[in-house]
């Protein structure tokens, strides 16, 4: 069974329970403010959290290179990783820096596009797409604002625990206990380094590989001898 989550409301109760201390004491926006904290410390340890993995569409236009992403999804786009075109090919992704300083000279013609750059939330095709077409994005968002929400926050719900411990050190520093102070502060990074390693480590099914680089079984067809 799922781990029951804790929406910003339970966070902020825990954390009062656990300090025995009423917004007299410590406000709400304070709190708050460390919870930010905390979260944002935690998502700064990676660039690419699966949690915040997404997949979506985008139509293109002839004659029109440029798109914003945010346009043809709800969430907020960090970064693109991976465009499919209808034909299952991949595009391969170039920096905007060597758009600049190569294919907008060279490569100012339309047709099927065969490489993509990102830049300032915008997603640009080369060449210009001669027809429409529709694309497979694989990307990764920013998290949502579960303060503001007052929901769980994206992650792993061990981040739940992580985060009152953070609040409860904080709070414990402004008020210079700093023995205590430190106590919760190495339970929040305990349990984050924990969380950390088990979201990130290969899937089960993921076959190790010693040396050599990674394999693949070639496919041979339907001729009786399969992969």
């Amino acid at each position: 069974m799922p781990q029951q989550r804790m929406t910003k409301t339970d966070i902020v109760n825990a954390v009062r329970e656990t300090t025995e201390m009423d917004a007299a004491d410590v406000s709400d926006t304070v709190v708050e403010i460390y919870l930010r904290d905390g979260y944002n410390r935690i998502i700064d340890l990676e660039r690419r959290w699966s949690f915040l993995e997404t997949t979506l569409s985008l139509t293109t236009t002839a004659g029109q290179d440029n798109y914003v992403v945010n346009d043809f999804t709800a969430e907020d786009i960090r970064e693109v990783i991976s465009v499919m075109d209808s034909e299952n090919n991949r595009l391969q992704y170039i920096s905007y820096d060597a758009v600049e300083e190569t294919i907008l000279d060279t490569l100012l013609t339309s047709g099927v596009p065969s490489f993509f750059s990102f830049w300032d939330g915008e997603m640009f095709l080369y060449p210009t797409p001669a027809e429409s077409d529709t694309l497979t994005i694989r990307a990764y968002k920013y998290p949502t604002d579960w303060v503001s929400d007052d929901v769980a926050p994206d992650g792993s719900a061990s981040f739940d625990m992580a985060l009152v411990y953070y609040a409860i050190s904080r709070i414990y520093q402004a008020q210079e206990e700093l023995n205590t102070a430190s106590t919760y502060e190495r339970m929040f990074n305990d349990t984050v380094t924990l969380a950390r390693r088990d979201l990130t480590r290969p899937p089960s099914a993921a076959p190790v590989v010693f040396a050599g680089g990674r394999q693949f079984r070639a496919y041979k067809g339907k001729g009786g001898y399969g992969w």
